[in-house]
């Protein structure tokens, strides 16, 4: 594991630069952001666009699918941590006398739960909806500002932060070809 160790200490560094450029006028918009329940209207309007887009048998079942996918991510993302165990930069001794401490957490840090759901959702539903709607790429700025709310709280290093996109975009493109065999397909009522 030694090899991973400048890896580890530049995502340090970058944690700290990115964290310290924060203001106390933003920490309450952050923390806002940061809360899975401030963002349940946006899958609303997601749904409903589906629902414009395919009508109800197509969107209910589109809606099943992406509650799986994020239900897998979650999942996923729990074995993972307990796998690695990482700390949070709030309980990383070597540099929490470092960071401003917004909020409390506990469990561990490698991967992202929020940077995962939140892009497994967008990519989802940006493959969804590309054809049917021209500015469906707007939907990565919710992921983008939920991952990057995880960095500003310190709850997430960088690294947290982009192998959960990458995991969210693997699980989202399986659940993608779920949809397109069963749902999509052109003999599907």
């Amino acid at each position: 594991m030694e090899i991973l160790n400048p890896l580890i200490d530049y995502d340090k560094q970058l944690l700290l630069f990115l964290h310290s450029q924060g203001y106390i006028f933003w920490d309450d918009f952050w923390i806002f952001i940061t809360n899975p329940l401030h963002w349940i209207p946006l899958f609303f309007v997601i749904y409903f666009l589906g629902y414009r887009a395919f009508g109800t048998r197509k969107s209910i079942y589109i809606a099943i699918i992406t509650a799986l996918s994020a239900a897998s991510s979650l999942m996923l993302v729990n074995l993972i941590k307990n796998y690695f165990q990482r700390l949070r930069p709030l309980n990383d001794s070597s540099i929490n006398k470092s960071i401003r401490v917004l909020v409390e957490y506990n469990d561990f840090s490698f991967v992202s739960g929020h940077s995962t759901v939140s892009f497994t959702i967008a990519f989802l539903s940006f493959w969804i909806l590309k054809k049917q709607y021209k500015y469906s790429f707007f939907i990565f700025l919710f992921p983008l500002l939920f991952a990057y709310s995880r960095i500003y709280l310190a709850a997430h290093f960088p690294t947290d932060i982009l192998f959960g996109m990458l995991l969210g975009y693997l699980i989202a493109l399986f659940f993608y070809k779920i949809l397109k065999r069963f749902i999509f397909k052109p003999s599907f009522i």
